[in-house]
C-alpha cells in the first residue's frame, strides 16, 4: 500500500454521491411512500420505503468501496471493487426472495419507485462528476526533476 497521507481525488467525489444519495432516498421514500399510499395503501407506502433503502443500499456499497479502496494498488482496488459488485448482485437476488416471499409489498410501486430512485441516483453520479472538474488523469506523479 502507498505510504502517502494525501486524499486520493475520488474520495471528495464519493463523499459528495454519498450526501446526495442519502437526500435522494428520503424524497424518494417520502414521496413515493404518499404516491403508494393512494395507489395501494400501507403496501404501497412499504414498498416506497424498501425500494428507497435498497437503491441506498447499492449506492453507499459503491462510494464507500471507492473510498475504503482508493489509496490501494490498482490490483486490490480492482478486487475491492469487484468484491462490492459480487456483494450487491447477491444481496439484491436475497432482496428479490425475501420481498416475493412476503404479501406486504404492492410490486408495481415497489419497481417503479425502485426505477425512479435508480435514475436519480444516475443522475447524481453524473451531476457530481461532471462538477468535480476533474483532469482525465489524476493523483500521479510524472517522472522528472523534482519542483517542490
Amino acid at each position: 500500500m502507498s505510504t502517502d497521507n494525501s486524499v486520493p481525488s475520488s474520495v471528495p467525489i464519493m463523499h459528495t454521491v454519498l450526501r446526495w444519495s442519502i437526500i435522494l432516498t428520503v424524497a424518494v421514500a417520502l414521496v413515493g411512500g404518499l404516491v403508494g399510499w393512494f395507489v395501494a395503501g400501507w403496501s404501497g407506502v412499504w414498498s416506497a420505503v424498501i425500494a428507497a433503502a435498497v437503491v441506498l443500499l447499492f449506492t453507499a456499497v459503491t462510494a464507500i468501496s471507492i473510498i475504503f479502496a482508493a489509496k490501494m494498488p490498482s490490483t486490490y482496488f480492482m478486487a475491492v471493487i469487484l468484491g462490492a459488485w459480487l456483494l450487491k448482485l447477491i444481496a439484491f437476488i436475497g432482496v428479490l426472495a425475501i420481498v416475493r416471499a412476503f404479501d406486504f409489498t404492492h410490486d408495481w410501486m415497489l419497481w417503479g419507485t425502485m426505477l425512479a430512485a435508480l435514475v436519480g441516483a444516475l443522475a447524481i453520479d453524473v451531476v457530481v462528476v461532471l462538477r468535480s472538474r476533474q483532469p482525465y488523469v489524476s493523483d500521479i506523479e510524472l517522472p522528472g526533476p523534482e519542483t517542490k
